[in-house]
């Protein structure tokens, strides 16, 4: 009735805690997928060489470093470890797409699985009206 009723000023409930599981799922996508991913491009580049599949020239080959980066003696040992990777500018490409299609792949499949398991009115949601009749408007 009023604004001071003890009805009105009841408190929500808590909600409800979400099982670890579903935690989970955020670090599968955001962590193992792309070392999937490029490991996955490794072979599929290695195969795709092998088999005289079409790939860019441009990016086959060892990548290059520009020679300024060269000058900083620290990173030295990088830039030589990054050099003798093959074929990387392939492989990185390849591994970007993969990456997208895999991490699409599995939200699908995380928001299927959540749907399924997750019940479709929670304590806070009113369903929906059942028996609604509707006038049609007449001037």
């Amino acid at each position: 009735m009023g604004v001071y009723n003890p009805m009105n000023n009841r408190q929500p409930p808590p909600p409800a805690e979400l099982h670890p599981i579903w935690r989970g799922f955020g670090c599968l996508i955001s962590l193992i997928m792309p070392i999937i991913s490029y490991a996955a491009a490794s072979i599929i580049i290695d195969f795709g060489i092998q088999h005289n599949w079409p790939i860019p020239y441009q990016l086959m080959g060892p990548p290059a470093i520009h020679p300024l980066l060269w000058k900083v003696t620290a990173l030295g040992p990088l830039w030589a470890f990054i050099q003798s990777l093959n074929n990387l500018y392939a492989i990185l490409a390849l591994a970007f797409l993969l990456t997208i299609i895999l991490e699409t792949i599995t939200s699908i499949l995380y928001a299927i699985m959540y749907r399924s398991a997750v019940p479709r009115y929670r304590p806070l949601d009113a369903p929906p009206p059942s028996n609604v009749k509707i006038k049609r408007y007449k001037r």
